[in-house]
């Protein structure tokens, strides 16, 4: 090889050097690290496991239930609580994660100190639960699937509290993310006041006739999901002739509803929903067949 060789190669390995280096110091330049939207702190996500734009450390914090003991409610434990319920109003519950100190610290900034830009990403930790349940219900029926989620309804006085509803937020981007349409089918009929004080047994007792169903949003639990970009007013209006006293969702298969909450403690506000949905179905469109399962961020 001559010198003129050695020489142009020796340029081209400079000129590549110079190159690497530059576009190493660039992109330490550039906006590519971005905030944990839970902790706040700056991380450069290349390379690096992240869920929904999480820290490294925060995404190896979250708790999944991966392992799932109870068949009703997704404990990852013996359910006492199922075993001393004589009958659910609803088929199953699944929870995405654990209700350990790390969510309880992420629900609090999320529900009490205004930090709404956590809503997007509790999400997507349901929509993940949500295809779960889809995958173990079609392990036995191949066509499940659900026709409507159901936010779990806050009362008016927690709502002007708050400035938004969390089962509602949570409810959108589970929709989004997994093509389900939601319906607010339910409302409050009262102020139950904080359920997180109170025992199982006064838990029972204070969601009996606490929810009931809003009967002028039921025809929407039927519509076809390729409407629901539409108002409810307007898709009523549009389709309710065509029901008649008795709709079908679909020829041979049940309504099936999914309602979501933030977290599960004993079941008792979700068999309370469960149970005010399934009698004014019932009542209303007599014959029809109702199925209704549930899904929460987190299990306590």
């Amino acid at each position: 090889m001559s010198a003129a060789d050695l020489a142009a190669r020796a340029l081209r390995a400079i000129r590549s050097a110079v190159t690497i280096g530059c576009s190493g110091a660039l992109a330490m330049l550039s906006p590519a690290s971005a905030a944990c939207p839970v902790c706040g702190r700056a991380f450069r996500g290349q390379g690096k496991v992240s869920f929904a734009g999480l820290c490294p450390a925060c995404t190896e914090a979250i708790p999944w239930i991966r392992r799932i003991e109870c068949p009703v409610c997704g404990r990852p434990e013996r359910c006492g609580d199922c075993a001393r319920r004589t009958a659910a109003s609803f088929v199953a519950s699944r929870s995405a994660v654990r209700y350990d100190a790390s969510v309880r610290s992420w629900l609090a900034t999320y529900k009490y100190r205004g930090h709404e830009a956590l809503g997007p990403v509790l999400g997507e930790m349901m929509a993940e639960a949500c295809r779960h349940l889809l995958a173990e219900r079609r392990a036995r029926y191949p066509h499940f699937r659900f026709d409507a989620l159901v936010p779990v309804p806050l009362s008016e006085e927690r709502l002007a509290e708050r400035g938004f509803n969390q089962a509602e937020q949570l409810a959108s981007c589970v929709g989004a993310r997994c093509s389900i349409p939601v319906v607010e089918a339910l409302r409050r009929t009262r102020n139950s006041g904080k359920q997180s004080y109170i025992s199982r047994r006064e838990r029972m007792r204070n969601t009996q006739g606490l929810f009931a169903a809003d009967e002028s949003r039921l025809p929407a639990l039927f519509l076809p999901n390729d409407t629901r970009s539409r108002s409810i007013e307007s898709l009523v209006a549009t389709f309710w002739p065509t029901f008649g006293s008795s709709p079908t969702p679909h020829a041979g298969q049940p309504l099936r509803l999914l309602l979501i909450d933030d977290i599960y403690t004993t079941g008792s506000t979700i068999d309370a929903c469960a149970g005010a949905l399934s009698e004014s179905l019932r009542r209303l469109y007599p014959g029809t067949s109702v199925e209704i399962y549930a899904l929460t961020l987190a299990r306590s």
